[in-house]
């Protein structure tokens, strides 16, 4: 499961987001508009988090392969 969880953070996080904006959106009574903006913010964080990850494990495999440079 270690690297399929990218695809679960990307339908969770913007779920979950949203859940929240709804709940507040019924609250203050702005409907949608929450639930658009948390949802968005929960997507654009899980794909921050993915992008990230993945540059950091490339940097990772590139300083431990053959054809970097060692001193």
């Amino acid at each position: 499961m270690h690297k399929s969880h990218g695809s679960f953070e990307l339908v969770v996080s913007p779920l979950l987001f949203a859940l929240v904006g709804y709940g507040l959106d019924r609250w203050i009574g702005t409907t949608p508009w929450l639930t658009v903006v948390f949802a968005v913010v929960g997507l654009g964080g899980a794909v921050a988090k993915i992008y990230y990850t993945y540059d950091l494990e490339m940097q990772a495999h590139d300083a431990e392969g053959p054809w970097a440079k060692r001193s």
